[in-house]
């Protein structure tokens, strides 16, 4: 009767010791993907900012000309305003 219960212990211990061994592999799979994730989303981040650093050097551009149309314009109509007296 010792020896049945020696022999179910003995491979209640081996599933344990495999169980464990299982929860280990899985942690680290884990782990991995967690990183894998964090590296992605920072990739994500610099190539959003490179867009947008290339969005606000473009739109500057489009401010630059806006604002040399408008000082344009201003001078042409301070032309035609003292013209006129």
């Amino acid at each position: 009767m010792n020896d049945l219960f020696a022999g179910v212990e003995n491979e209640a211990a081996k599933l344990a010791v495999i169980a464990g061994l299982f929860s280990t592999l899985g942690d680290g799979l884990a782990t991995i993907a967690a990183i894998l994730a964090l590296e992605e989303a920072q990739q994500s981040n610099s190539s959003n900012d490179n867009n947008n650093n290339d969005n606000n050097d473009s739109n500057a551009k489009k401010l630059e000309a806006l604002e040399k149309q408008v000082q344009y314009l201003t001078k042409e109509l301070n032309k035609l305003k003292y013209s006129r007296k």
